[in-house]
């Protein structure tokens, strides 16, 4: 009788034994799986989408900037961004769009903004003009509209690992006198990857009212391959420039350093795994200037002078008081024989 009692304790113990087993490696299988779901989604992805149809007074309304910003829109949510997105925004709406994308920005990670609309290069300065801008005269532009190279400073600033910009925005300048001129000045931030739908002081091509234009229709073409950043753009400039019967020629603007990017993972045996973290693209930090009273304020605060002279702090030759007067040259006459001389003794 005893033995079975024992026989029974022995049984439950092991049954114990395999229960506790068991949901210790289910609980190690579950943390396993859990580390590698979020190893996938370690970088953020901002974007900026915004699309300018409905313009007013000497700017001409758009056709398709509305469609191209909805499809940019749709691949880059497709594809982890999370996504800031409007249509046909004034300056105000504009600006808080802007405040929005560069406080979600200030985490890290990968930034894009994307503008299609009218934009206007004015002394060398590139704008992009929001639809309630009031522009009678180009000398107007600056006051009514949104400067490029105030987003590029404020992106710099952040210091996140990369930013792209895309601007399908050179249209014709409707205070130009020439037919089918405008478009936008070249730029080249620092740090930053820029593209234009075509080559800086050219014009490029609406499209078909209701599609896409042809820079826009390459670019989401090649953004769903698992292709490069740069291998992007790349083949997007020469579908453009095929399909316009090279009238056509976006520019790239790759100021990055180092590093890889892509929209779409690569997959495959051939490539790497999709869940790949690119490696880190070098972004330099903007030199930022000190003013002139903060320069005041570090050289006095300086314990010693810094010596720049040819000769030791307190060891310089005594300074010249006087010039010395300079001594005429002696001159040695010989001796002269006098003896030929009549009546010399």
């Amino acid at each position: 009788m005893i033995n079975m009692k024992y026989f029974i304790f022995l049984l439950i113990g092991l049954l114990n034994f395999t229960a506790c087993a068991s949901d210790s490696s289910y609980t190690q299988s579950n943390r396993a799986v859990k580390i590698k779901d979020s190893s996938k989604n370690q970088e953020q992805r901002v974007a900026l989408i915004i699309g300018n149809n409905d313009y007013k007074g000497v700017l001409s309304k758009l056709s398709n900037p509305i469609n191209d910003a909805r499809a940019i829109k749709n691949i880059l949510e497709q594809r982890g961004f999370k996504v800031f997105y409007s249509e046909d925004v004034t300056k105000r709406s504009m600006k808080s769009k802007l405040n929005s994308f560069y406080n979600a920005l200030k985490r890290g990670g990968v930034g894009m903004f994307y503008f299609s609309g009218h934009g206007i290069e004015v002394d060398g300065q590139n704008y992009l003009i929001p639809i309630d801008a009031k522009i009678e005269a180009k000398s107007d532009t600056e006051f009514e509209a949104i400067a490029l190279n105030r987003i590029t400073k404020r992106l710099q600033d952040i210091g996140n690992r990369l930013n792209i910009i895309i601007l399908d925005a050179c249209r014709n300048d409707p205070f130009s006198r020439g037919v089918g001129t405008g478009g936008l000045a070249k730029v080249e931030p620092i740090g930053m990857f820029v593209s234009f739908s075509t080559g800086a002081g050219s014009v490029s091509s609406d499209g078909r009212a209701g599609g896409h234009g042809l820079f826009t229709e390459a670019l989401i073409k090649y953004m769903s391959q698992p292709l490069d950043l740069r291998d992007v753009f790349q083949k997007t400039r020469k579908d453009v420039y095929v399909k316009s019967n090279q009238k056509q020629f976006p520019a790239i603007y790759d100021q990055t350093i180092n590093g890889r990017f892509y929209f779409t993972y690569p997959t495959g045996a051939s490539s790497k795994q999709a869940d790949y973290t690119p490696e880190p693209i070098i972004t330099p930090k903007p030199r930022r200037e000190s003013s002139y009273r903060q320069r005041d304020r570090e050289v006095q605060e300086r314990s010693e002078p810094i010596d720049i002279s040819p000769y030791p702090i307190n060891k310089i030759p005594p300074k010249r008081t006087h010039v010395e007067e300079e001594k005429p040259e002696k001159y040695f006459h010989p001796k002269e024989d006098y003896s030929s001389v009549v009546g010399y003794d």
